[in-house]
């Protein structure tokens, strides 16, 4: 059968009736294949045929109609067909994999049925075990309660230990602080005698103060009385632009005014500076060669380098700065030697030794090594300057050993020193005062200072540092040195003598010096009271055995740099004064303000 066989065969809709022979009515309109009139019988029979065929020609077009429809329906629902297949068939295959999950499942459960049996099993174990344990703890707990009745007892002991051990180390520091001092007597009897130097020009005489020298010098001379009503020190006008800084920084007026004051200062002439008077060629350095060859390449890695080391030796022993190492605790001698002698002995404790040969001791060699392995360990946490080779540990090792050299040298600054005129040592006062000085004569030199700058600044820490030992002992003087301070906060740096540079050789080699210019401005008795201040600075050091300053001479050359203005008459050279036009008086602006100088203490002198 042929496709419109099957459409034909199809099964009808329930619905659908075959249609019935109708008669057409011929009352409505003559059937249009009637073209011929016929008259008789005939014309009836042949308009009955017409209208039957038409009939059955409208009857085949519904028909066909009708097959088409139901070949449209038959099509739809052979695709709902194949679409109940194939859900047919993705539910059958979802049954599948149920069952297999189902079947999963009971052999899970079957195994969770046998692995529950065994568990109970290892419960059972377990519970045994833990009651063994519970035995055993309950022993120890009674072996424990009886060590700490032993360790209480042990405690008591190594407290007792403790008490005698400090005892002892009492004794040994004291018995120290003995053999430091016979050392120092034997080193002032072995030490030669100095030469009198013969008396200078300009230089205060040392008998105005008797033979045997103090430490520090007592003036025969007590502060004039200032007349009621005058300032004793001038208040510094302050800089509106000054202050407003200081109000943005939080910071005192006068402290930032000093600091800018200090940052304007330039080319500093107190370096001494030593040629070789043979003209040959400088001998190398065998240390700086080393160092060379080991330091970066570039400034800003070298620089590093240092502040790791600074960074590390801080956190180490506790400091905020390098200066700090003055107030250090070092290592004793017995300690050092201690340790050098037991090879199995550790350092737990962060001391320096400080004593001599403390640049070949196996204590201050075991905490540079830990020192340079911290830094390297905390800069692989960042840069990692080292493991990359643009710092190599060789470098940090010379560099620490330069560290230590200045913190070991500050440290010694402030160590009591033996006084050959008093024939006793100094005290910790006496050395702090001394230290302090040198020390702030030592960062001075580092530093871009001009000279009356720096002149300043040296005499007026000589003359704090005076006052601090006399207020300690009460002397006689203190209110005269404190009017020497008070001058100097008068004159500040501008009220300095200036200085040239005038090259000079001394046993064989040229030094830098300098010749000291007169300042014909200043009145003499100014000129007399500074050099008594320079001659306590220089006894501060002759005591400290360190680098000297460049040597000075007075001379009589006349300084260039204008005399200060603003100061009190009496600061001023009365004959100077004189010569000096209107004009000249006007401009240099002569204080009202009345400042005393001083008188001969004639009644504290005679006592």
């Amino acid at each position: 059968m042929n496709s419109d066989d099957e459409q034909m065969s199809a099964p009808m809709d329930a619905s659908y009736q075959a249609p019935q022979r109708v008669k057409i009515p011929m009352s409505g309109g003559e059937n249009p294949a009637k073209k011929a009139a016929i008259c008789g019988p005939e014309r009836a029979a042949l308009d009955e045929a017409r209208d039957n065929e038409y009939y059955h020609k409208q009857q085949v077009i519904e028909a066909r109609a009708k097959s088409r429809t139901v070949a449209q329906y038959n099509e739809s629902l052979r695709a709902e067909l194949a679409t109940a297949k194939n859900a047919l068939k993705s539910r059958q295959d979802e049954v599948q994999q149920l069952q297999v999950q189902i079947a999963e499942s009971h052999t899970r459960i079957q195994q969770m049925n046998y692995d529950e049996g065994g568990l109970h099993e290892q419960i059972q174990y377990d519970q045994e075990q833990l009651s063994a344990l519970l035995q055993k703890v309950s022993v120890a707990q009674g072996h424990a309660a009886e060590a700490s009745a032993q360790t209480y007892q042990l405690q008591e002991a190594i407290q007792a230990r403790d008490t005698e051990l400090q005892q002892l180390r009492a004794q040994v520091h004291k018995q120290d602080d003995e053999v430091n001092h016979l050392r120092l007597q034997l080193q002032a009897a072995a030490r030669p005698k100095a030469k009198a130097m013969a008396r200078r020009r300009g230089r205060v005489s040392n008998e105005l103060f008797g033979v045997a020298q103090p430490f520090t010098l007592t003036l025969p001379l007590d502060p004039a009385p200032v007349p009621t009503g005058s300032p004793a020190v001038p208040a510094v006008a302050s800089d509106p632009i000054v202050e407003r800084f200081a109000a943005r920084l939080n910071m005192d007026v006068e402290t930032l005014t000093e600091f800018l004051g200090v940052l304007n200062l330039a080319k500093g002439n107190d370096a001494q500076v030593v040629v070789n008077s043979t003209g040959g060629r400088r001998k190398s350095n065998a240390k700086a060669e080393i160092k060379k060859s080991w330091t970066p390449e570039s400034k800003e890695l070298a620089n590093h380098g240092h502040k790791m080391l600074r960074v590390a030796t801080f956190t180490k022993f506790r400091v905020e700065q390098g200066s700090d190492f003055i107030f250090h605790s070092p290592a004793t001698e017995r300690q050092v030697q201690d340790f050098a002698e037991d090879e199995d002995a550790t350092l737990t404790r962060w001391q320096w030794d400080f004593n001599a040969g403390y640049l070949d001791s196996a204590w201050n060699a075991v905490l540079m090594q830990k020192i340079v392995d911290a830094a390297i360990k905390e800069d692989e946490k960042g840069m990692r300057y080292v493991s990359k080779g643009e710092i190599h540990r060789e470098y940090l090792d010379i560099v620490l050993v330069e560290q230590l050299e200045r913190y070991r040298g500050d440290w010694k600054l402030f160590q009591p020193r033996w006084l050959e005129d008093k024939d006793r040592a100094e005290t910790k006062a006496e050395a702090m005062a001394r230290g302090k000085v040198m020390l702030f004569i030592r960062r001075l030199a580092s530093k871009t200072i001009n000279g009356q700058k720096r002149k300043f600044l040296v005499r007026q820490t000589t003359v704090e540092a005076v006052i601090a030992l006399k207020e300690a002992d009460g002397a006689s003087d203190l209110a005269t040195w404190k009017r020497v301070l008070e001058l100097l906060e008068y004159l500040q740096s501008e009220g300095m003598s200036e200085e040239e540079e005038t090259p000079k050789t001394i046993n064989g080699q040229k030094v830098k010096a300098f010749k000291i210019l007169l300042c014909v401005w200043r009145e003499p008795e100014v000129a007399k009271m500074m050099n008594v201040v320079d001659v306590q600075r220089r006894r501060f050091e002759e005591i400290h055995s360190g680098t000297k300053p460049a040597p000075r001479e007075r001379g009589n050359g006349i300084g260039k740099r204008p005399a200060p203005r603003g100061l009190p008459k009496c600061l001023y050279d009365s004959a100077w004064l004189a010569s000096q036009s209107p004009k000249q008086l006007k401009e240099l602006k002569v204080s009202k303000d009345v400042f005393a100088l001083f008188m001969a203490a004639t009644e504290r002198m005679a006592m």
